[in-house]
């Protein structure tokens, strides 16, 4: 299984090659999850964003194998940490407002991008090593939960 979090970094691997043939439990966290391990997590995989895709692939040696694959596709299983536990599950997040999306042209010329851009950021904290271009970023209304607008984050 392929992580990869929303700057498109893959960020952690499951599988024969990283981890072992034998399977386990991972715990999937963003950046903003505080906690130990569980018991029965092999590892906790940490993401530099809160969403996170995963790509899962299973390898077909051939065509009189696909009993095998299906057999091990079935093993996956992917759910919350509260139903891992058995414990009751916290309040939901709050349902996020996507924002609308520009066209591939629009995306070249309108200011838009940048308030999708800091919409985005919401749930992409800076990287360590970006503090200083982001707090540049922000003097032109440029960052998580900002609005953008064009006539004043000329330089002057």
């Amino acid at each position: 299984m392929q992580l990869i979090d929303a700057y498109t970094f893959n960020f952690a691997y499951i599988g024969s090659r990283t981890t072992g043939n034998d399977g386990g439990s991972f715990l999937i966290a963003g950046p903003n999850w505080k906690g130990e391990a569980p018991k029965g997590v092999k590892e906790v995989l940490r993401s530099e964003t809160e969403f996170v895709l995963a790509a899962y692939r299973t390898q077909l040696f051939n065509p009189d194998d696909l009993d095998n694959v299906k057999k091990v596709q079935a093993g996956y299983k992917a759910q919350t940490l509260s139903a891992f536990l058995g414990t009751t599950a916290p309040k939901a997040a709050p349902i996020i407002d996507f924002i609308k999306p520009i066209t591939p042209a629009e995306e070249k010329t309108s200011p838009q991008f940048f308030n999708i851009l800091n919409f985005a950021l919401q749930f992409c904290p800076p990287n360590s090593s970006e503090k200083d271009l982001a707090a540049r970023f922000a003097k032109l209304g440029i960052g998580a939960g900002q609005s953008f607008d064009p006539a004043s984050s000329r330089p002057k």
